[in-house]
């Protein structure tokens, strides 16, 4: 029966679109359901970009890239996608693979021989670490199933070690002047991150953390480049995307947005709030307040060599869904090929196992797993959600989003620059907005 109901739920919630345009009464619908976030004052800016079959079918900006000085969002403006860059850091990693020059189960004190020697809290004593059942690999990194962490993802001994000895990306740390910047390159950062206990033991559990910012490394030492040139040369040039970068280019400057929260935000512990203003105070406040402004953000004094493979990028939407748009096109745009479709393909197939599912740690949502840096939908009856069988995503904690279904020939890209991520449903109803309309 219970596998009936699943039959029954993919039937009608896996839909087929035939429709190529939304109507005006359509996009009307959608655009005056997010103008609302901006205009009740809950976000402070809003772009979305959706193409069907490589073309544009929907495109709207609305609201500020800065609220106090009144400039507005358009096309050229700038947002920090942080996580969205991890997407970008697996299709760096699967051109090296194609190269032949790195396996997926290659271990990755290959590359990083600090990992050698990394171990892992023990469960029944967390004041103790042990040596790990294995080493890990590649493809661990890929799956957040490696046992590294985010300082910022719990309490625990682990997490508490990360804060300690200041093991956290560069840009989330240089948000809050109380949380020093990592003073290192890719590598070193790496070594650190080697260097504290795992979580749990590697392809137990699945763990949000830097595993991507470790990669920047493997690809610094494969490539013999820093991890922004490899990424310029053999991305960002081919697919001619002029804004994503690890910091805003001077001649872009005014293009770029104020980053902004509301309530009693917090990183590490420690609430992120103007001086002046209490927890109590915060915690009842829905203003909206800056927290990296556009003009003083370290994204445009950036000297660092840090270069956070799992968080760093800065795009415009323009640009991200050129990146989506290849994905959807098996590694093609424009003519150019950077990645097989085979590759794209690996990168979109659940690669967690039934047990680690099961455990409810990823994303502890039923129907949907993780492939090679992005999350992907299994059963979209299960999950619950407009989607279709093999769509994959991912977002930032800035609440940017995107999507991309290869069965219906869509890519989605959200912009917008708020924290945290979680507060307002935007994937979720944008595509069930998108969805119900192109099947009409």
């Amino acid at each position: 029966m219970k596998n009936l109901l699943s039959t029954l739920l993919f039937f009608f919630i896996s839909i087929q679109i035939n429709a190529t345009t939304l109507d005006a009464s359509d996009n009307n619908k959608i655009t005056k359901h997010f103008n609302a976030y901006v205009d009740n004052g809950s976000l402070p800016n809003i772009s979305i970009l959706i193409k069907k079959d490589n073309k544009e079918i929907y495109r709207h900006s609305h609201g500020f890239a800065d609220i106090d000085s009144g400039t507005r969002v358009n096309n050229k403006t700038i947002y920090r996608i942080y996580s969205m860059t991890k997407p970008v850091t697996g299709v760096a990693i699967m051109q090296l693979v194609e190269n032949g020059q790195l396996r997926l189960n290659d271990k990755v004190s290959k590359y990083i021989p600090a990992f050698k020697n990394t171990k892992v809290i023990n469960l029944d004593f967390q004041d103790y670490v042990v040596k790990p059942k294995r080493e890990i690999t590649i493809r661990d990194l890929l799956t957040h199933t490696s046992g590294l962490t985010y300082s910022w993802a719990g309490e625990g001994p682990v997490n508490q070690i990360y804060r300690k000895y200041n093991i956290r990306p560069y840009y989330f740390g240089a948000l809050d002047a109380e949380l020093n910047k990592f003073p290192g390159n890719t590598c070193q950062f790496a070594a650190a991150a080697a260097s504290a206990p795992l979580l749990h033991n590697p392809g137990e559990k699945w763990s949000y953390g830097i595993n991507m910012d470790v990669l920047g490394c493997v690809v610094e030492v494969i490539s013999k480049m820093t991890f922004a040139e490899y990424l310029q040369k053999n991305i960002f040039d081919p697919l001619n995307l002029k804004s994503i970068g690890f910091s805003v280019n001077q001649t872009d400057s005014d293009y770029f947005t104020t980053l902004y929260t509301s309530g009693a935000f917090s990183r590490d512990g420690e609430v992120v709030a103007p001086s002046g203003l209490n927890q109590a105070e915060l915690m009842f406040s829905k203003e909206l307040r800056s927290i990296d402004s556009f003009d003083k953000s370290p994204y445009l004094t950036n000297s660092s060599k840090l270069y956070d493979g799992g968080s760093g990028l800065v795009s415009n939407i323009d640009d991200f869904s050129k990146f989506a748009e290849m994905l959807l096109n098996g590694g093609i745009l424009g003519g150019i090929r950077i990645l097989s479709e085979a590759s794209v393909d690996l990168m979109s197939k659940n690669h967690l196992s039934d047990e680690i599912l099961k455990d409810g740690s990823a994303f502890g949502l039923e129907g949907v797993g993780f492939g090679l840096t992005v999350g992907t939908i299994m059963n979209p009856g299960i999950a619950g959600t407009y989607s279709s069988e093999g769509e994959f995503f991912w977002g930032g904690a800035a609440s940017t989003i995107f999507w991309v279904d290869r069965k219906n020939n869509v890519t989605a890209t959200m912009m917008t620059q708020f924290m945290p991520s979680d507060k307002y449903p935007l994937r979720e109803e944008l595509k069930t907005l998108l969805y119900s309309s192109l099947s009409n």
